[in-house]
């Protein structure tokens, strides 16, 4: 084991005591030939129920001054309820620690921690997603974090390094095995062979349709093959694109589909993907009530075990300002999660608003009572969906 991290985990078990339940490493760090400068080192902390967030940023944040180069981002924090909550909605997280979680500290977990219910078509469904985000480091000017993505992705996919290959190098091997793995699956069989029959653009091989979303330009070929991805100058494409501050991202229409009903469903049904060109592929599809809760339900759930403990915990510093700022920042995704709870219920797929118990408090509360809330209200939040979920079973 890398010894930071045994550091890292003697001191939170020191620290933390009876309220850590146990403490789990994921990631490329799980795979030593594969883990390098850049690899992911995620953190998996399991409190006891009430353990104070305040503490575990006591104990973390020093850890994170000396070692923020290697953690790169702040852990997951949950209680086993949260935890199990969670990993039904991210089936692809469950399984990933199933395989490689590697347990550095706390009472020993039971066999069946990470075991959930995998719905294939979920797991390769966010695989997709992930995939066409990081096509966007097929233009040499995208953003680093496309670029770190598409190593991630070639990493976790190839298990080897990705130093010394290039972005198209690195986008063929991930799209030849998700290509690989969806040929076996009924549905993406068939959006596969609708698209083999439609019409293609003329001067750019393959593509069947444009989407854009947020600012996103998605390109959709019937297939994508290492032959076609090497021909296209991504980059002069790029450029050409009709808003200068809009990335390219590429696809093809069976992965679309599959992104647009299993793991976007909710943005489908709210028609923030809007056709541009050529054949409306999603206009055909009709996501269930299922699939548009299971999203809804992840936003809160991410936010109260992932973003919401990243950015406390690894926040300069805990001053009235800079606390409020944060406060405010996730204020506002509560009232995003409002929003499209009021839009879920106006389309008849919830039967009733959501109200939490209590609202959250005004801003001459003391910060870290305020900070305390939104945890609160994201549980809440997270028990509304999870029940709706279970209720349409």
């Amino acid at each position: 084991m890398n010894p930071a991290l045994k550091r890292i985990a003697q001191t939170l078990a020191t620290d933390l005591g009876s309220q850590l339940d146990a403490l789990f490493l994921f990631g490329s760090q799980t795979t030593p030939q594969v883990a390098t400068a850049v690899s992911n080192t995620n953190l998996l902390l399991i409190t006891n129920p009430g353990a104070p967030i305040q503490a575990i940023r006591q104990s973390f944040f020093p850890l994170w001054q000396a070692h923020n180069s290697l953690l790169k981002r702040g852990p997951i924090v949950a209680t086993r309820q949260s935890l199990q909550r969670h990993l039904q909605l991210n089936p692809h997280l469950a399984l990933h620690l199933l395989q490689h979680g590697e347990q550095l500290a706390g009472n020993p977990a039971p066999t069946d921690l990470f075991r959930t219910r995998v719905n294939p078509y979920e797991v390769y469904a966010h695989l997709a997603h992930d995939l066409m985000l990081a096509s966007a480091a097929l233009d040499e000017d995208s953003s680093p974090e496309a670029k770190q993505q598409l190593n991630r992705l070639f990493r976790q996919i190839s298990n080897q390094p990705a130093e010394g290959k290039t972005a198209v190098a690195q986008f063929n091997t991930v799209q030849q095995a998700l290509t690989a793995v969806l040929n076996k699956l009924p549905a993406a069989q068939v959006w596969h062979g609708a698209a083999q029959t439609g019409p293609a653009s003329p001067t750019i091989p393959g593509l069947q349709a444009i989407y854009t979303e947020n600012k996103r330009n998605i390109f959709v070929f019937n297939q994508l093959k290492p032959r076609q991805i090497s021909q296209i100058n991504w980059q002069a494409l790029a450029h050409h694109l009709p808003e200068s501050d809009a990335s390219l991202h590429i696809t093809t229409v069976a992965q679309l589909c599959l992104i647009a009903l299993y793991d976007q469903a909710l943005d489908l049904r709210f028609n923030k993907y809007q056709h541009k060109w050529g054949i409306h592929f999603l206009g055909k599809l009709t996501p269930s009530r299922q699939q548009i809760l299971r999203q809804a339900a992840r936003v809160p759930s991410q936010i109260l075990l992932d973003g919401l403990p990243h950015s406390y915990l690894t926040a300069a510093n805990t001053n009235d300002e800079t606390l409020h700022k944060l406060i405010h920042d996730f204020q506002n995704r509560m009232l995003n999660i409002q929003l499209e709870n009021e839009l879920l219920f106006r389309l008849g797929l919830i039967p009733a608003k959501f109200v939490p118990p209590e609202p959250l408090p005004e801003r001459d509360l003391p910060a870290v009572e305020r900070l305390d809330a939104i945890f609160q209200h994201l549980a809440w939040w997270a028990d509304f969906y999870q029940n709706a979920l279970q209720a349409q079973t």
